[in-house]
């Protein structure tokens, strides 16, 4: 599992050597060809790096990264991390500077409107002139108020890191869960593929007895609508491997990439861990139980901030104008340090307090609330794992029991001394344990998938092997 939202930038992916173009430079027009092949090597970087034009072979841990590098939604979590970064500095802005400027342009004048009693002509008497202004407050303490909103902005910031985390622990969980699932469905259609050619030969077998007289034609029919029968169910089973791949491609970020294969082969081991190892662990590094252990600290923060704000602010201030014009040649300036409270509401103060006081019980709930849900699943999930062990070594035992049922039964009905049900009843059991095996094998990793993903860190593997499932098995 990753523990950190930098994960998102420490996978690199490395190009299939397929999906490479090769530049060629013609020596009569260097110069032109040169821009031509600058060209084709910035068209290359655009090109999108996985297309249906190329064909891929993934292991499960190159679906891992790239479902990190590729799915939006981890990208979505790193930004929302940003966010909350940047509401720390929003906080300790009420430390910085309040600057303010301006200049105050105006006409002002007198009119007379009767003549002069000298006889003297009319006059005006204008006076124009404009006042710069600019000033400056700077809070220089508040108490801790900005302190503690500071301090709350950190633990959002903190808890959406873990957040990520939790998110690309999750996605890694959907891709192990989604990637056996569809090594399960590959098995399914190799059953039903086998079952398929098993029915074409006894087909023709039922065909054979019925010329010679050796076998009625009832098992020529029964042959016949076994054979339709396993078409159609292999029909579906390809169509659910076809989902599967869809749904990969999709975690992955890649929802239109579907022309790749799995690499992997079904192996099935042992974890070294301890049920109460495994709590423990859960306890400490659950990023989704860190991530509310930070919310209930920024809530506690939230509440010391709404104390806080009975207490005044102590900041400097200052200003300057100068004056031009007729009548404004002026000149001043003031500086000064002051206490003050800005718009002090008792009232309002006290159910504020009352509303973070509120705001922390709930948040701290909540986190009980998280370390109870992981408690419980990581139990749930590592009791799960031993039963799918068990059940694992049950089911192959019965595969091989079913396995050489139907060898006889087959050897049987060749011989000409079986008929169609015995054939049929021996075929269905078979088929139905190969899939009771996949079965198995399939809820045993997607169990130990969730027991790490509830966990928090991958699980740790023992040098013994459960059962490892051979090409003869498949």
């Amino acid at each position: 599992m990753l523990t950190s939202a930098d994960a998102v930038q420490a996978f690199s992916f490395k190009k299939n050597k397929n999906n490479t173009q090769e530049v060629s430079v013609s020596k009569s027009k260097p110069v032109k060809q040169k821009k031509k092949s600058t060209k084709r090597k910035k068209a290359e970087t655009e090109q999108p790096l996985y297309t249906n034009e190329v064909h891929s072979i993934f292991t499960l841990q190159d679906c891992i990264e790239n479902a990190v590098k590729y799915n939006p939604t981890i990208q979505a979590s790193v930004f929302n991390e940003d966010v909350y970064k940047s509401r720390i500095g929003q906080a300790w802005a009420n430390y910085f500077p309040i600057i303010s400027a301006g200049v105050d342009l105006s006409r002002s004048g007198t009119k007379y409107t009767g003549g002069s009693p000298y006889g003297g002509p009319f006059k005006n008497y204008v006076t124009m002139g404009y006042v710069p202004t600019v000033s400056a407050d700077m809070m220089l303490f508040d108490f801790g108020k900005t302190k503690a909103t500071a301090d709350m902005a950190k633990r959002l910031y903190e808890a959406t890191k873990e957040e990520t985390k939790e998110t690309i622990n999750f996605l890694i969980y959907s891709i192990k869960a989604t990637y056996y699932n569809i090594l399960f469905a590959q098995a399914q259609v190799k059953v039903y593929e086998d079952t398929v050619a098993d029915y074409e030969l006894q087909l023709s077998q039922a065909w054979g007895f019925y010329r010679y007289g050796k076998k009625p034609k009832l098992d020529v029919v029964t042959a016949e609508y076994n054979l339709g029968k396993a078409k159609l169910n292999l029909v579906k089973a390809k169509n659910i491997l076809d989902v599967a791949k869809v749904q990969l491609s999709k975690i992955m970020g890649m929802p239109e990439y579907t022309n790749y294969e799995l690499s992997d082969q079904l192996t099935l081991n042992l974890f070294d861990i301890t049920e109460e190892d495994a709590i423990k662990t859960a306890l400490e590094v659950r990023p989704e139980l860190i991530a509310a252990k930070k919310s209930a600290e920024a809530a506690k923060m939230n509440l010391r901030a709404a104390r806080r704000e009975y207490a005044p602010n102590l900041g400097i201030y200052g200003s300057y104008e100068n004056g031009r014009g007729n009548a404004y040649n002026i000149s001043s300036g003031k500086i000064g340090v002051g206490l003050s409270y800005n718009g002090l509401n008792i009232l309002k103060i006290k159910k504020q307090v009352d509303e973070a006081k509120a705001e922390y019980k709930k948040t701290n709930a909540e986190y009980e609330d998280v370390k109870n849900e992981v408690y419980f699943n990581v139990k749930k999930n590592y009791m799960d794992l031993e039963t799918d062990r068990e059940a694992i070594v049950i089911a192959k035992l019965a595969l091989d029991q079913a396995k050489e049922q139907y060898r006889q039964v087959t050897g049987r009905y060749k011989a000409g001394v079986g008929d169609a049900i015995e054939l049929k009843d021996g075929e269905n059991t078979y088929l139905s344990a190969r899939l009771d095996f996949y079965n198995a094998v399939l809820n045993y990793n997607t169990t130990a998938a969730g027991l790490e993903c509830e966990i928090g860190l991958p699980l740790q593997l023992k040098d013994e092997k459960v059962l490892e499932i051979t090409k003869e098995d498949i």
